[in-house]
């Protein structure tokens, strides 16, 4: 679940990226026209993609410390109850085992 999470907030980043990098280009080809609404929208703009680019270093500084929460958290887990974690593992085997084996069957 963690590493679907992770891999959704990263897909996002790029995402965010990738229209970040299409803001600025649009704000560079507005730059070279001198019309006074359009040096309005750019300066606008420039402002907005400022804000967005922080806005996605902390979405993405956030989601390596959940990561790296998660997984500490995890370890710990592991290392208090080690036969609790056996047990738990031991259990999903099986439970993966069964519905594979019985999903040949049918």
């Amino acid at each position: 679940m963690m590493e679907r999470t992770a891999a959704q907030t990263a897909a996002l980043a790029e995402e965010l990226r990738n229209v970040t990098r299409q803001a600025e280009k649009l704000v560079i080809a507005l730059s070279e026209d001198r019309d006074a609404a359009l040096i309005e929208l750019r300066e606008r703009m420039s402002v907005a993609l400022s804000e967005g680019k922080q806005r996605l270093a902390d979405i993405e500084d956030q989601a390596r410390l959940l990561k790296d929460t998660a997984g500490r958290a995890a370890d710990q887990f592991v290392r208090e109850n080690p036969w609790t974690a056996v047990g738990v593992g031991a259990a999903i085997g099986l439970i993966l085992g069964s519905w594979l084996a019985s999903d040949g069957r049918e």
